[in-house]
C-alpha cells in the first residue's frame, strides 16, 4: 500500500479540523441531538476521531476500519440494558424529591478522589463550596462516573445534607422517557460532503456519528438534560459545574439560558493542546452553548483560552482550587532539590489508558532489569485494572504518593498530559515529558523554557546513563519555578467576589 504522506502542524488540528467539525456541527444546529454527541463537540478523548482520519488521508486505499454492524447493535441492546438498570437502582437509592429554591447548586463528579478516610469531599471546588455556604444555601451534586464500587462507598461515607447523587430526582417515569428520547432522537447522519486536506472524510465523521448513538458516548448529555430540567423546577440562582466545553455541558446551558440561573463554568484543571473542546473556533463563538461566565486556575489558562478559543463571554482568571500547595505572600513556597543520586524516577501517566502499553513498553526496553527503579502512577480512573505484561523485578505500580517526600526518592518525574510533573518542579524534582509518539499534541510544559523538558525514547536512554554515572544534574532556579507556576495556578485566598460579580 503506497502511503501519501502529509506533514500535520498544531495548526491543521486547532484550527483546520477545527472548523471541519464546526461545520458538520451547523448542519444539525439548534438540534440536541448536535449539542449532545462528542464527536460534533470535538472531544478526541472519546472519538480519536483526528486519528482516524489523518490515517485515512495518508493512505492510498481509501478504506477505513467499521465495526460488525450485527455486532455493534447486540452491544448496543446489553449497553442500554445495563445502563437502565443502573440507573433504575441509583434514582431509587439514592432518592431526592427536592433542593432549596434559590440555592446555589454545584455540579461535580463522583471520583476515587472525592472519598478520604470515610467523608466525602468534592475534590475539584474543595473549599470554595465551605465559603459559598456561609452565605448561600449550597447544593452539591455528585454525577458518577460509574455505577459500582464509587457508589457503595459514598453510601457508606460521611457526608453532609447538602451533598446528593442527582440521578435521585429522576423518577422511573423520568427515566423511561429519557430512554425513549434517546432511542428516536439521538441518531445523526450528515448529508453534506466535508473534506480534509482535500481529502472526503464525510464517512469517517458519520461512522464517529454513529459510534456517539450506538456506544451511548452521547447518553450521558440526555442524563444531564433530565436533571438539568429537575433542577430547574426549583430556580437555583446560580448554576456553577467544571468547564471542559464538552457535550454534557449543554445540557445544563441549554435548560437554563432563558432563566435568571447565572451560569458560571470553572476550568478546575490544567489541559493540553489535545482537547479542542477547549478551543471553540469562530464558527462555534456563534452556534455553541456558553455559561455566563468562565473562570479559570490561573492567567496562563485565562491567556490560553483567549488566544487559541473563540468565546461570546468573559473568561477571567480565578483560582487553583486544587492546587493547594503553602505559600508565602500570594507565592507559591518551592522546594530546594535534593542533589544525591536515588537511583529511582516515577512515571506519572494521565487517563489516556490506551498509552499504557506502549508507554510500559518503551519503559521496560529502556529500564528493565537494571540499578534503576521505576515506579509507575496511574491515573486514578485506572484503578481495577490490570496491564496485560509481567513487568520486571525493579519496576512497581505505587498508589498514593507523599508529595512531600518526592525530592527524597526520586531523581527525575517522567508525564503526558497531566499536571503531576508541573507539581513535581514544586517539590523540587526535575519533569521531563515523555514524546512516544503520540499524534495528539500533549504539551503540558508550555513556554517552560528554563532547560529541554521533551524527552523521546533515544532521550530517556541518555538520562538512563546520567542516572547510572551518577552525572544527571537535578539543579532548579527556583526562582523560575517560583513565577512560572505563579502564572499557570493562582493560589485561592478565599475571596469569592468572581463568583458573583
Amino acid at each position: 500500500m503506497n502511503n501519501r504522506k502529509i506533514n500535520l502542524s498544531l495548526n491543521d488540528f486547532i484550527y483546520d479540523y477545527n472548523e471541519l467539525l464546526s461545520k458538520a456541527f451547523i448542519e444539525n444546529k439548534n438540534t440536541f441531538k448536535a449539542l449532545a454527541s462528542p464527536t460534533l463537540n470535538k472531544e478526541e478523548t472519546i472519538t480519536f476521531l483526528y486519528r482516524r482520519i489523518t490515517n485515512y488521508i495518508q493512505t492510498s486505499n481509501k478504506k477505513f476500519d467499521k465495526e460488525n454492524s450485527l455486532l455493534i447493535g447486540l452491544k448496543f441492546i446489553i449497553r442500554l440494558s445495563y445502563m437502565f438498570y443502573n440507573l433504575i437502582i441509583t434514582s431509587i437509592r439514592f432518592r431526592t424529591k427536592s433542593i432549596p429554591n434559590d440555592c446555589v447548586y454545584i455540579r461535580t463528579w463522583l471520583i476515587p478522589r472525592s472519598i478520604i478516610n470515610g467523608k466525602v469531599r468534592d475534590d475539584y471546588f474543595r473549599n470554595l463550596i465551605y465559603d459559598l455556604s456561609a452565605k448561600h444555601n449550597v447544593f452539591v451534586g455528585f454525577q458518577p462516573l460509574e455505577y459500582g464500587k464509587i457508589l457503595n462507598q459514598y453510601s457508606k461515607s460521611i457526608k453532609p445534607n447538602n451533598y446528593i447523587i442527582p440521578i435521585g430526582l429522576l423518577s422511573i417515569f423520568d427515566i423511561l422517557k429519557l430512554f425513549i428520547t434517546y432511542l428516536k432522537t439521538a441518531k445523526i447522519r450528515l448529508n453534506q460532503t466535508y473534506t480534509f486536506k482535500g481529502i472526503d472524510v464525510s464517512e469517517l465523521i458519520n461512522d464517529s456519528l454513529k459510534l456517539d448513538y450506538y456506544k451511548l458516548r452521547s447518553f450521558q448529555a440526555y442524563i444531564e438534560l433530565s436533571i438539568a430540567k429537575k433542577i430547574k423546577l426549583f430556580n437555583p440562582k446560580l448554576f456553577l459545574y467544571m468547564f471542559e466545553n464538552q457535550a454534557w455541558e449543554n445540557s445544563y446551558l441549554s435548560v437554563f439560558k432563558d432563566l435568571k440561573t447565572k451560569t458560571i463554568g470553572y476550568q478546575s484543571s490544567g489541559f493540553s493542546y489535545r482537547f479542542l473542546n477547549f478551543f471553540p473556533s469562530e464558527l462555534d463563538e456563534k452556534y455553541f452553548l456558553y455559561p455566563d461566565k468562565i473562570l479559570t486556575v490561573g492567567d496562563m489558562y485565562t491567556n490560553l483560552l483567549k488566544n487559541y478559543g473563540h468565546f461570546p463571554i468573559p473568561v477571567q482568571t480565578f483560582a487553583a482550587l486544587r492546587f493547594n500547595y503553602p505559600m508565602i505572600n500570594g507565592e507559591y513556597i518551592i522546594e530546594k532539590p535534593v542533589l544525591d543520586i536515588h537511583n529511582r524516577l516515577l512515571y506519572a501517566f494521565p487517563s489516556h489508558f490506551y498509552q499504557y502499553k506502549k508507554v510500559v513498553k518503551d519503559l521496560i526496553d529502556i529500564f528493565g532489569n537494571t540499578e534503576i527503579d521505576v515506579h509507575l502512577k496511574f491515573h486514578p480512573l485506572f484503578s481495577g485494572k490490570k496491564l496485560k505484561f509481567r513487568l520486571p523485578p525493579n519496576f512497581s505500580v505505587v498508589d498514593r504518593i507523599q508529595m512531600k517526600s518526592l525530592k527524597d526518592k526520586y531523581d527525575i518525574i517522567l508525564f503526558n498530559d497531566n499536571s503531576f510533573g508541573i507539581e513535581s518542579l514544586l517539590m523540587g524534582v526535575k519533569s521531563f515529558e515523555y514524546e512516544f509518539g503520540e499524534i495528539y499534541p500533549e504539551n503540558r510544559l508550555l513556554d517552560f523554557d528554563l532547560y529541554n523538558h521533551h524527552l523521546n525514547k533515544e532521550g530517556l536512554i541518555k538520562v538512563r546513563d546520567n542516572i547510572l554515572n551518577n552525572s544527571i544534574s537535578k539543579e532548579l532556579n527556583l526562582e523560575y519555578i517560583q513565577q512560572y507556576i505563579g502564572n499557570m495556578y493562582r493560589g485561592y485566598n478565599g475571596n469569592i467576589n468572581h463568583i458573583f460579580n
